[in-house]
């Protein structure tokens, strides 16, 4: 299963644990003389974090995961492999790329030793292990870096290693999957060590240019150049739970701010919410979830025409009264958009955040399968009463970073030739200071441009209530969809009457001058089907409204 939570360890009020986790952290983030120690010997009886006994457990065991805390402990580049890939699948490349001393570091200091040393601990020649395998059946090239040569620093080597992987995967159009833990500068390679970004980034992009997936997993730690580089150019970010994820290590990150730093700073699940990564996962689920997304993205299946979408005409037998659409539209008990998706599409992968700065749990996104067919939806997510998306304090107005969101799930789906479909119910974009700043204009604007020019197919389906800009960010579509007792207008009835007539009481008036039901939407050519509901509206039984929907 899918987590999105915050891990125990992290919340929990004893400071003797938290302690114990310092600690540990310690022994990885310093490498001191324990780390030899914690690197050879993963196994242990008692959890350093919980202080339970988890050595005969299985999740402990099998994935090195406390079954207690859901503390991840760290496993070396081959064990990951293991883990991940189809049994006996994996056969490493380029192996016989061994770290030298470029800059004569070894006259100064122990650079060679220290090659030597980790050599002769890990079985590596450096950091670094790519190779080729299948994962769920799906043929992929690996890249894993190891924390425990090195820190999992990018030097030279490391840094040819994976231009070359990603060369060959898009020479032999594989997807790429990497999983990265360290990642920093290799100082002692100096410049050399700085110019690896721009060398995997540019060997990455080969991907973009192929329609190639690329997915990355950021384990304990990630960190440093791997992650400011290759690793957020992925299409699909995913993180195991409580993971150290950032550009500068957290240590240099607490000198360099002025006050405390959160509890939960510099953690993949603040970096979740701030909309810098897709998905955090338990790591004995993420072979699974990138199968799925693989699934998708990878899928022969994925390419359409916009030939292929079609003007359906449905008769709907009963017209609702416009104020009785409007009641209607708004009840509390009406299908969430996220009730829609999970009763229409099959294995569905929610994909979050702008990559900038936040997520906007107003708009729901992913990837998902309908009628076998891989698809992107992107929804517009209303608190109402007894919906999943509960976490959002009222909110019904998109935000800026929410249009963001939209962007780069559509520019993903252009990207594997994916249909669109976007389901639309929201009062409009956020009115408040905040989102002016953060440039909701513009937002606004390219979500239109973007919507206009996508060369696959859109489908728009308004699910309930459709207001103004914020309705029509996601409304442009080769089909246009509108249920029987939805509503679209520019603003609401009420503001309306205020703006109209001076008179916030007529606002049933304003709701027939509008021509806001679907009927009135179709009659101006607006909306192309109107999609029937249950007698009594999509409340009344919200499966058969969904069934309704999909079925259009």
């Amino acid at each position: 299963m899918i987590q999105q939570r915050i891990p125990v360890f992290l919340y929990r009020s004893s400071g003797v644990r938290l302690k114990n986790l310092a600690g540990y952290l310690v022994h990885l983030l310093g490498r001191r003389q324990n780390l030899s120690q914690v690197y050879l010997s993963p196994h242990r009886d008692r959890c350093l974090v919980c202080g339970e006994n988890i050595g005969e457990t299985e999740l402990y065991s099998n994935w090195r995961v406390c079954p207690y805390c859901r503390f991840h402990y760290t496993l070396t580049a081959r064990e990951r492999i293991e883990r991940l890939v189809d049994q006996g699948s994996f056969k490493e490349t380029r192996r016989d790329l061994v770290s030298l001393d470029p800059l004569s570091f070894s006259t100064r200091s122990n650079y060679r030793k220290n090659i030597n040393q980790d050599q002769k601990r890990t079985g590596m020649t450096d950091a670094a292990v790519t190779g080729q395998a299948t994962l769920g059946g799906h043929k992929v090239k690996v890249i894993v870096l190891d924390f425990g040569f090195m820190g999992g620093s990018m030097g030279s080597v490391v840094g040819e290693k994976l231009a070359l992987a990603f060369e060959a995967a898009a020479k032999q159009k594989r997807p790429v999957v990497a999983v990265i833990t360290g990642g920093g500068v290799r100082v002692q390679e100096g410049i050399l060590s700085l110019m690896q970004m721009a060398k995997t980034v540019t060997a990455a992009k080969r991907l973009n240019e192929k329609r190639l997936p690329f997915i990355a997993v950021l384990a304990n730690p990630a960190t440093g150049q791997a992650y400011s580089s290759f690793a957020n150019m992925a299409d699909v970010i995913i993180a195991e739970p409580g993971s150290l994820i950032g550009m500068v290590p957290l240590k240099t990150l607490r000198e360099a701010s002025e006050f405390p730093l959160p509890f939960n700073a510099h953690t993949a699940e603040a970096h979740l919410e701030r909309g810098l990564l897709d998905i955090v996962v338990d790591r004995e689920d993420i072979g699974t979830c990138i199968t799925k997304i693989l699934t998708i993205l990878d899928s022969e299946d994925s390419a359409f025409d916009k030939k292929m979408v079609k003007k359906i005409k449905i008769e709907v037998n009963s017209e609702p009264e416009p104020w009785q659409a409007v009641e209607l539209a708004r009840n509390q008990s009406r299908p969430s958009t996220r009730y829609y998706i999970d009763s229409v599409l099959d294995n569905f992968i929610e994909l979050r955040g702008d990559r900038v700065s936040s997520d906007d749990n107003t708009i729901t996104g992913g990837l998902g399968l309908l009628a076998g067919k891989p698809i992107m939806v992107i929804g517009q997510e209303r608190d109402r009463k007894g919906s999943v998306n509960n976490g959002m304090n009222g909110a019904s107005h998109i935000f800026p970073e929410g249009f963001r969101k939209a962007q780069r799930l559509m520019i993903l789906a252009a990207k594997f030739k994916l249909p669109v479909v976007t389901l639309v119910d929201t009062d409009g974009a956020h009115p408040g200071l905040d989102s002016e700043e953060q440039g909701i204009g513009n937002s606004i604007a390219t979500t239109l441009s973007l919507m206009s020019e996508l060369p696959v197919p859109v489908v728009s389906a308004i699910t309930g209530e459709a207001g103004s800009e914020g309705a029509l960010a996601l409304g442009v579509a080769d089909s246009i969809l509108m249920q029987q007792f939805a509503i679209y207008s520019p603003m609401s009835p009420e503001k309306m009457a205020i703006k109209v007539y001076r008179d916030k009481s007529k606002a049933k008036e304003a709701a027939e001058s509008l021509k806001l039901t679907a009927n009135g939407c179709k009659e101006l050519g607006i909306v192309d089907t109107i999609v029937p509901e249950p007698e009594e509206g999509a409340h009344v039984d919200p499966l058969e409204a969904a069934h309704k929907l999909r079925d259009v």
